[in-house]
């Protein structure tokens, strides 16, 4: 019986990726470096901030020592720019409501900062929908490190087994194995379906219906037990 959904945001929940290109592009402007095509970041997210800085300047061969120079840059271009071309992705209001009304716990874990988290779920949902908003905070490891999984499956008072894990990217797909959850893989998001596969997705969806599907059927397969 499946109880609970812990969605990723990033591609999951959200397309971000026109915003955190636009938001890079603008940092690498300012400090005199050409712009990198959109798609560039689809490869760059999913592991958290620091590793789309490095990311970044390893592009452009920014020198190492220039990092907190061009994170800060980031944060302060991003309090402008976060949610001019944000949007979110077809289907995912309507699951989101369906899971709701079938006492289903929906609540997310993003690699992005844990207060831009809050501030964009809040910008973008009706926040009472989630039971557990966790962004990246310093005192833990990004995904797929599980620590922050782990703490929100004690506060959630659920078997593992009863909590699906919904992302895009491998890093998300590594998150559930070391959490011992079932996972859901995306290919609306960042991602294609080659990584997903090799990252041993338990399940692959192209539409968010199709995860209500697979939850409802879990869940009759657990009735009739």
């Amino acid at each position: 019986m499946i109880k609970a959904v812990i969605f990723d945001l990033d591609g999951t929940l959200l397309d971000t990726i026109q915003d955190i290109a636009n938001i890079c592009n603008k940092v690498l402007e300012k400090n005199g470096y050409t712009k990198l095509p959109e798609n560039n970041y689809n490869y760059y997210v999913g592991k958290g901030l620091d590793h789309l800085i490095r990311k970044l300047m390893e592009a452009c061969n920014i020198e190492k020592y220039r990092f907190d120079d061009i994170k800060d840059d980031y944060h302060q271009i991003y309090k402008k720019e976060s949610h001019k071309y944000t949007k979110i992705y077809p289907g995912i209001s309507e699951l989101l409501n369906r899971l709701k009304d079938n006492n289903i716990s929906i609540n997310v874990l993003s690699n992005k900062p844990h207060n831009q988290t809050v501030e964009v779920i809040k910008r973008f949902f009706n926040q009472d929908i989630f039971d557990y908003i966790y962004g990246k905070q310093d005192r833990v490891k990004a995904k797929p490190d599980p620590t922050l999984a782990r703490e929100l499956i004690k506060k959630l008072k659920v078997k593992s087994s009863e909590i699906i894990y919904v992302g895009d990217t491998k890093t998300d797909m590594q998150l559930a194995i070391n959490a011992g959850l079932t996972s859901i893989g995306v290919l609306w998001g960042f991602r294609d379906e080659t990584e997903l596969v090799n990252a041993k997705a338990s399940y692959i969806v192209k539409e968010p219906s199709e995860i209500f599907k697979i939850i409802e059927g879990k869940n009759n397969d657990s009735n009739k037990k």
